[in-house]
């Protein structure tokens, strides 16, 4: 298993979890209305971002040599992969905060009488945002590595 696989399993792991759990907190006890009445929420948000951060830049630390100290080796395979699945994560993430906001503003302008967004909803679309960006990338690397292997490019 090539580094870059290794680094985007273990980045689908760590931010999958953290946003499961994030989301769990925003949408408990009255979702986006409630999300910033006190500091509860905010602060166990804050602390799963920052294990999340902590975790990932670990991550990078501990998957940067092989196990005997032979230097790892990235191919024009491996950039390829790369540049394909950041370029499909910023289109990804692009795309999710464009429907989101759409949706949004959909509900609120045309659902509620009030017409006024809870800005929770912005707090949770910065933190959203986060998760679909890595996710996403870390995906869209397993997808195109799967893909090219066993075509002659492994």
């Amino acid at each position: 298993m090539t580094q870059l696989k290794k680094r985007a399993l273990w980045s689908l792991l760590i931010w999958g979890v953290v946003m499961i759990a994030i989301v769990v907190i925003f949408f408990s006890g009255g979702g986006p209305t409630s999300f910033l009445e006190g500091e509860g929420k905010n602060t166990l948000t804050r602390v799963c971002m920052s294990l999340g951060f902590f975790s990932y830049f670990s991550m990078f630390f501990l998957t940067r040599n092989r196990t005997g100290g032979k230097p790892l080796v990235k191919d024009e395979r491996d950039e390829l992969i790369a540049k394909q699945s950041y370029s499909i994560a910023f289109y990804t993430l692009l795309a999710y905060v464009f429907l989101l906001c759409a949706f949004l503003y959909g509900f609120y302008k045309g659902y509620q009488e009030l017409k006024l967004l809870p800005v929770g909803w912005v707090w949770f679309l910065a933190l959203s945002s986060v998760f679909v960006g890595f996710i996403s990338n870390a995906i869209a690397y397993l997808v195109i590595d799967a893909r090219m292997s066993g075509h002659g490019q492994s």
